[in-house]
């Protein structure tokens, strides 16, 4: 007979009231009970608006997990809160797209995603950190709940585990995480919104300075950064990628990128096009090579930056950093971090010297992990 675990989590769950299956989280603090995890209290994201980071103050109160019950933004949001006091993270992806939770392979439903808390395993993975840029989206509710250390400093530094971005996916953060629009579209705000911001997109001239600069196997090893020149373009959209799955179900990925490298992949789209743009996007998902013409183009345009770019693709930038500094003429521009708008540029974003430990499937490839107890 299989001897029952005596070691009861006490867990802290912060979920998103607005995220896409927000509705399914009493379903799922009834699964996190079944899998004996004591819940110590459920607070709403907007609870911690404007409070500085949280970890320690929920550590020395005994609790030894964090739930974050919600999509990417939600998950980024909690990140700044515990990335500096070792607390583990859980993931209840009850969000539309969850890009974060896939890159993880956390099981979408929400009973497997509650075994998985307890049942799976520890596991190290990359962060970003912006600065400067604010822990919470939105401006502070005034309500404080017990658990919370009302302490009246403010974070100037945002972590993230998916993306940073500026550009399109900004313009579709202000109508997609509008709370009027999500009552109004319901599920299909994300694709009737994604049509409007393409119909009336902001083109931006951007600069990136780049610090650790990596350059294409067997070309040159990583650069010092005085040697790294800017790249400057009008850019339709500029992102700064962590974790490689992107696009929800449609589940696609971000070529060579890596929770466990300890860079960040950019991402620059210029203003190209709409056809150029499909075949360029097209080419780039699908990992295809680019003929010499096309090479040669990207090395007169660009005869500095050309042995990091990892295309070959003119208009569509991927290079490999430890950091990069983002400009823009008109500054300030607003930027996101996995989703949810919490910073302006200029932002300077880089690898956090720390790692997260977040709960994974046990069949998850990984390098780095740890048994959950």
């Amino acid at each position: 007979m299989e001897e029952k675990k005596s070691h009861h989590h006490k867990a802290l769950i912060v979920h998103s009231p607005h995220s896409g299956r927000s509705n399914e989280l009493g379903l799922a603090l009834d699964y996190l009970q079944q899998e004996d995890i004591s819940i110590v209290e459920v607070l709403a994201i907007n609870d911690l608006d404007g409070l500085p980071e949280q970890g320690q103050h929920w550590m020395h109160a005994g609790i030894d997990l964090i739930v974050a019950a919600g999509g990417d933004g939600l998950v980024g949001g909690v990140i700044t809160h515990i990335a500096e006091s070792n607390l583990p993270l859980g993931i209840l992806p009850l969000g539309t797209a969850n890009d974060t939770a896939r890159s993880l392979s956390i099981p979408q439903d929400i009973r497997l995603a509650a075994k998985n808390i307890m049942h799976g395993r520890q596991q190290l993975i990359d962060i970003g950190v912006a600065q400067p840029a604010e822990q919470a989206p939105h401006a502070a509710s005034g309500k404080r709940a017990p658990s919370l250390n009302p302490q009246t400093a403010r974070p100037k530094q945002g972590y993230f585990a998916h993306a940073l971005t500026v550009g399109l996916n900004v313009q579709f953060a202000h109508l997609a995480t509008s709370i009027a629009t999500r009552q109004r579209y319901g599920r299909l705000t994300y694709p009737l919104t994604a049509l409007e911001v393409l119909k009336n997109h902001t083109v931006l001239d951007v600069e990136l300075r780049f610090e650790g600069l990596v350059m294409q196997s067997g070309v040159a090893p990583m650069q010092p950064n005085d040697a790294i020149p800017p790249l400057r373009c009008r850019a339709l959209q500029v992102a700064v990628i962590n974790a490689p799955i992107f696009g929800g179900a449609w589940q696609l990925t971000i070529p060579g990128a890596s929770l466990h490298d300890r860079l960040l992949d950019i991402l620059v789209i210029e203003d190209i096009d709409r056809a150029t743009l499909a075949t360029a996007i097209t080419h780039f998902l699908s990992h295809q090579e680019q003929q010499p013409s096309d090479l040669d183009l990207l090395q007169a345009r660009y005869p500095l930056l050309h042995t990091a770019e990892l295309t070959g693709i003119p208009g569509l930038h991927h290079l490999r950093v430890r950091g990069v500094t983002i400009i823009t003429q008109n500054d300030p521009q607003d930027v996101t971090l996995d989703g949810e708008i919490r910073g302006q540029t200029p932002i300077y974003t880089s690898m956090a010297k720390q790692c997260l430990k977040v709960i994974v499937p046990l069949h998850h490839n990984t390098i780095s992990n740890e048994k959950w107890p």
